[in-house]
């Protein structure tokens, strides 16, 4: 059986108001039928049944005052925001309420829903920058893949041209997998609040393993290290952390000259634990600091473009599910430091 629906939330009221104004005019009505049966009032008198009246028509002409003050007042705004959910439901997030009325929970409700949309606009932009930086992160290896693999057709090269083009054939196919890697593994951290796999290490070890195993490429550049960790245990995830040394070192040793250095620092200090990496590269504006934990930005520092861009955004949110802090101070032809404050209870 279908049931009868009224069009509009004003309609309803109105109709609500009604019934409420017809029920105690009945119930008025029956008190006054019954006191006249019992004699309480005079049948001989002035007519019982009119004052019965003349408040059932005051009513109907106070219950219309209050269906506009109140549809106004209340169930307009109601109407706009029920309509402005469904522009919203649609892909519009321009929508704005400027509610400002006497009723609070309708003013926190117009600002909350303003909050709402602003929030879901930004993750909308997010997620369209997202699509179209993996797009273009995916277009050159796999155009270069194309293209070297299209000039390995050709009969007339030299053993050592096909060796050439083959090793980059490969070298794309490495970029392309650590960026598949990397894009999962944020995607991953993303979509979790709490770190599990908890264990006790040496965090100064870990530090010290991952400087060795970026050994060939600070070794080919030549690159100093001044190393000063005190000796300190962690409870955390230890893969997770891994990766943060291994960006932090591995971008320090990127940006870095020949024959620079690198200066890494652990403190145990009172409530958390300090970790300063310093390189003496290149550096950074102050505009480019803004930016760098954002995921695929890529700076135009001096022709320095290897990378995906999601090394340091990949860094940030590890630092945020430990609890803790990352901050970087640079400047431009002296160098760049991070500094890593992870607490030491949670």
């Amino acid at each position: 059986m279908k049931r009868f629906k009224i069009p509009s939330l004003w309609a309803a009221f109105a109709v609500f108001v009604f019934f409420i104004i017809l029920t105690n005019s009945i119930i008025m009505i029956c008190i006054t039928y019954v006191m006249v049966q019992i004699g309480y009032l005079s049948k001989s008198g002035p007519n019982p049944f009119l004052p019965i009246i003349m408040i059932f028509t005051t009513s109907i002409f106070i219950a219309t005052a209050v269906n506009i003050l109140v549809g106004k007042k209340v169930l307009k705004p109601i109407s706009a925001i029920s309509k402005a959910m469904v522009d919203v439901a649609k892909g519009d997030f321009k929508v704005h309420l400027d509610y400002d009325g006497v009723v609070n929970e309708l003013n926190d409700m117009s600002a909350n829903f303003n909050s709402m949309v602003h929030e879901l606009e930004n993750i909308e932009t997010l997620r369209t920058d997202f699509v179209v930086s993996v797009s273009h992160e995916f277009k050159t290896p796999l155009a270069s893949i194309e293209g070297f693999a299209t000039i390995l057709q050709n009969p007339e090269l030299t053993a050592d041209e096909k060796n050439e083009y083959a090793r980059k054939i490969i070298e794309s196919t490495n970029q392309l997998a650590k960026l598949s890697s990397s894009i999962l593994m944020v995607s991953k951290l993303e979509n979790t609040e709490i770190i599990t796999e908890k264990t006790s290490f040496r965090l100064d070890e870990q530090i010290r393993q991952s400087i060795l195993m970026l050994e060939s490429l600070w070794d080919s550049k030549k690159i100093s290290f001044n190393i000063e960790l005190d000796s300190v245990y962690y409870y955390g995830n230890e893969e997770l952390l891994a990766q943060v040394w291994t960006n932090l070192i591995g971008n320090a040793i990127k940006f870095t000259p020949k024959n620079g250095e690198i200066s890494i620092s652990l403190q145990d200090c009172a409530e958390h634990l300090s970790v300063a990496v310093s390189d003496t590269g290149i550096g950074m504006t102050a505009d480019v600091q803004k930016h760098i934990f954002d995921k695929f930005y890529q700076a135009d520092r001096s022709g320095y473009t290897e990378g995906n861009g999601l090394g340091l955004s990949l860094v940030k949110r590890i630092i945020d599910l430990c609890h803790g802090r990352i901050q970087v101070m640079s400047e431009i032809g002296t160098g760049t430091t991070f500094i890593i404050d992870l607490p030491k209870k949670l």
